[in-house]
């Protein structure tokens, strides 16, 4: 399922009238520099083509004859590759091989001799003659070379000009249709079935490399290899075990790294997950700009802002205004509407997450589904979270995945959230099912760690809870022990809530205040002395802060207004209960951020 969708996503790419991907036989490389030969052959002139950013050379990405996947080996590539194998030479100095750079230089000539050397085109001679007439010894003293030679021998890839003609030799249709005769002509040798198409081709021995997924190896990784005997079946051995023909392989290889290249459909979910995206309908479509604005919006609530830690490229201004649109009618409890003319809500949408697995790749989650179900999913996600927001912070509106995430993180390190999280998470948002329970006790943890129930924290304890409620069809307070009492969590502070946890959650908030009011500019308050033990176990810490709490009303200046809503808030409980589970202490931390949150906001009323 998966390689066949990215084998058609490569057909849809490769149909459009100015492909951005390569076809059949080509690859797309780095490309640092340009070689522009004379007709005889004679190297000319060095033309860098990196662009630097900074101090950095950033190579450029160009379509060139598709490039071998190396190990260890010797092995060529044409017309483009690098000096150790175009030059002899490398930037080793006194480590250098020479036998190796003899060896891998002598490839490289056999290789275009054995393409080019019967090509009638000037640019083909050109490069023959340079393979025959040029000596690695004497690279240095090159007067094309002295000044550069250094930048040229660092690794980037070299392709070849010819002097006074537009263009790169490898673009030129005589060298193309030698090409691809060369290409045709080292086809496999074993036949059968591919799996994909059903059709019998030739199968492909090996998968070339997936590159720019984070964490895993620079070279690239192989989303599927087999390279060990016990892999072996029926005396079939590498990716003959599971039959790809040829050009399935190279298809689904092309839209993979041409997405994962593509900063409009990849995201960085966390450290150790790479997502891409994309539509079955058609290329480079609104729907692909849409679904990054809905699950990836920028932090501060301006979608023009973007998300500088997981997108860096931003969409145009009407799917702007479009993102922004859905999301406030999802604040608002409204439906959502589109435009069916604009976008496609029955077309198949695919979400891809990767991970790094030594040299290879883990698929994290794979999810497919229409849009227009997947857009009704984000919007049940957002429902979910919403929760009254700090109107002082700079606080998202739509809170993204990867901040979700980054509160789970000990000290706020992104490399320390959880490695399978992200992927759970993805997956219970595009399929609407309950969140990890390993979101909500890792949130949790964080709170009794560091005493802090933040707006992010909050809103996760909240879509948690109402989540699970709703999807196993009981209230939340019938998931609590020993409570009956049905409860509803608002996006405010709900004052009718009768719930024991978040009642106590409200007491410990009033309590703090008042503290606060009596004693200003304390550096730690009763939260960061009591706060986890009165979470969970509430019988042993509120009888004493009870005791504590009339010294400070007794001295706060609203010691009395104080004093009645400690009186509200304890009306009806008989006891303290002796410890609260772990669905009752995230009521607890809810009850307290709803009422810290109703205290400010009356203090800012009552200042405007």
């Amino acid at each position: 399922m998966l390689i066949n969708s990215l084998y058609q996503y490569y057909r849809l790419l490769a149909s459009s009238p100015n492909p951005e991907v390569p076809l059949r036989g080509y690859s797309t490389a780095n490309v640092s520099f340009a070689f522009n030969l004379s007709e005889s052959g004679e190297l000319l002139d060095v033309i860098p083509l990196a662009e630097y950013k900074g101090k950095r050379a950033i190579p450029v990405k160009m379509q060139v004859p598709e490039q071998e996947k190396r190990s260890s080996g010797i092995v060529s590539n044409f017309l483009c590759d690098n000096s150790t194998y175009i030059l002899g030479v490398d930037n080793k100095g006194a480590k250098s091989n020479p036998d190796r750079l003899s060896q891998t230089f002598q490839a490289s000539k056999d290789l275009h001799s054995f393409v080019l050397g019967q090509v009638d085109d000037p640019g083909a001679r050109a490069v023959c003659n340079f393979f025959e007439s040029w000596v690695p010894q004497r690279a240095a003293e090159h007067p094309a070379l002295k000044d550069c030679l250094e930048d040229v021998s660092s690794g980037g890839n070299i392709v070849f000009r010819l002097d006074g003609q537009p263009g790169y030799i490898h673009d030129r249709p005589a060298v193309k249709a030698a090409w691809m005769r060369y290409k045709i002509g080292r086809t496999s040798e074993v036949t059968g079935q591919c799996l994909v198409t059903g059709e019998v081709a030739p199968i492909a021995r090996l998968h070339p490399s997936i590159k720019g997924v984070r964490g895993a190896q620079s070279s690239g990784a192989s989303l599927v290899s087999f390279n060990l005997d016990a892999f072996t079946s029926y005396g079939k051995t590498q990716s003959y075990n599971a039959p790809v023909s040829e050009e399935v392989v190279f298809g689904y290889t092309t839209a993979l790294n041409y997405l994962l290249s593509n900063d409009r459909q990849k995201v960085q979910l966390d450290p150790g997950t790479t997502v891409v995206f994309w539509s079955g309908s058609r290329a480079n479509g609104p729907e692909e700009d849409l679904m990054a604005g809905l699950l990836f919006p920028s932090e501060d609530g301006n979608q023009e802002q973007g998300n500088s830690s997981a997108r860096t490229v931003l969409p145009d201004r009407e799917t702007t205004q479009l993102v922004r649109d859905i999301l406030h009618r999802v604040r608002n409890g409204q439906p959502i509407s589109v435009d069916p003319a604009k976008l496609d809500l029955e077309s198949q949408f695919y979400i891809l997450g990767l991970s790094p697995n030594a040299s290879r790749l883990s698929v994290r989650f794979w999810y497919v589904d229409t849009f227009g179900r997947l857009l009704d999913r984000i919007a049940s996600h957002y429902a979910d979270l919403a929760i009254v927001r700090p109107s002082s912070s700079d606080e998202p509106e739509f809170i993204p995945v990867p901040r979700l995430l980054l509160e789970t993180a000990p000290l706020g390190d992104r490399e320390r959230i959880p490695p399978l999280l992200g992927g759970s998470m993805m997956r219970s948002i595009l399929s609407g099912s309950p969140y990890p329970r390993g979101l909500y006790t890792a949130i949790i943890s964080r709170i009794r760690a560091d005493h802090k129930v933040n707006y992010v924290r909050a809103a996760i304890l909240k879509a948690s809870l109402i989540r699970g409620n709703r999807l196993r069809g009981r209230t939340v307070d019938q998931a609590a022990r020993d409570m009956d009492t049905e409860v509803n969590i608002t996006v405010g502070l709900d004052e009718q809530n009768t719930n024991t946890a978040y009642r106590l959650g409200r007491l410990f908030a009033i309590l703090e205040k008042a503290q606060q009011e009596a004693t200003p500019g304390l550096n730690a308050t009763i939260r960061d002395r009591y706060f986890g033990a009165a979470s969970a176990t509430p019988g042993a810490v509120f009888p004493q802060l009870l005791r504590l709490a009339q010294h400070h009303v007794s001295k706060a200046e609203y010691g009395g207004l104080l004093d009645k809503q400690i009186e509200k808030v304890l009306y009806g409980l008989d006891n303290f209960p002796s410890h609260l589970n772990l669905t009752e202490q995230g009521l607890f931390m809810l009850g307290y951020y709803h009422q810290r949150q109703a205290f400010y906001q009356k203090d800012e009323k009552k200042e405007g």
